[in-house]
């Protein structure tokens, strides 16, 4: 599905980075200014999307105590936020639907990782084949990396899935020897659900 469908059936796409951020992360509590910077989001489309979720049940709005950073410290100061609640009738159907969008469509994923650099090989898991025991969503090889490129790339799939994600980046020639003594970052990966996107390297994998 679409997100431009996406867009149309949930009434914007703010709305949809939203619920994807608490369905997928549905133990943390979250206040405005953390949502701003997960989504990418405007102050002023966050809150006034969060009041409308709030109105359907599907997260609650709580206080909490957030850590605080300070020059020299840190501080734990009260808070209101919002969580997802767990109990919403919908909540089954809402995560199947909402996991079957672009972001999480394995070519897209990699004509997008194009931009990096040099991109050898692209493997996905986790939360991209729906598998919550796997070690990381991606494991990307590639040679001159362009760090700020991958940096931003890697934080809009982040806005957009609503979930951190867990990735390895290692260059074509570490891969290899990687490979070759059985590496358990790597067979962690190959040895359990995954899909390979891209290989150009030539290995059955």
């Amino acid at each position: 599905m679409s997100m431009q469908i996406l867009e149309k059936l949930f009434g914007s796409m703010a709305r949809v980075k939203i619920m994807k951020l608490f369905l997928f992360n549905p133990d943390e509590d979250l206040d405005i200014p953390e949502i701003v910077k997960k989504t990418k989001l405007t102050k002023q489309q966050t809150k006034k999307e969060l009041n409308n979720l709030d109105n359907t049940g599907l997260i609650r709005k709580r206080s909490f105590f957030k850590e605080i950073k300070l020059k020299t410290t840190t501080k734990k100061k009260r808070v209101t936020g919002y969580v997802l609640n767990k109990n919403f009738v919908y909540l089954n159907h809402l995560k199947s639907l909402l996991i079957n969008t672009e972001p999480f469509k394995h070519v897209d994923i990699g004509k997008r990782m194009q931009r990096i650099g040099k991109l050898k090989l692209l493997a996905v898991s986790g939360i991209f084949i729906q598998n919550d025991d796997s070690r990381i969503d991606m494991l990307i090889v590639a040679d001159d990396v362009k760090d700020r490129s991958l940096k931003n790339l890697v934080s809009t799939l982040e806005s957009e899935v609503g979930k951190e994600l867990r990735y390895a980046i290692l260059g074509s020639q570490d891969f290899k020897y990687r490979l070759g003594i059985h590496d358990r970052l790597v067979r962690d990966v190959f040895d359990y659900p995954h899909q390979v996107v891209i290989d150009r390297l030539g290995f059955e994998l």
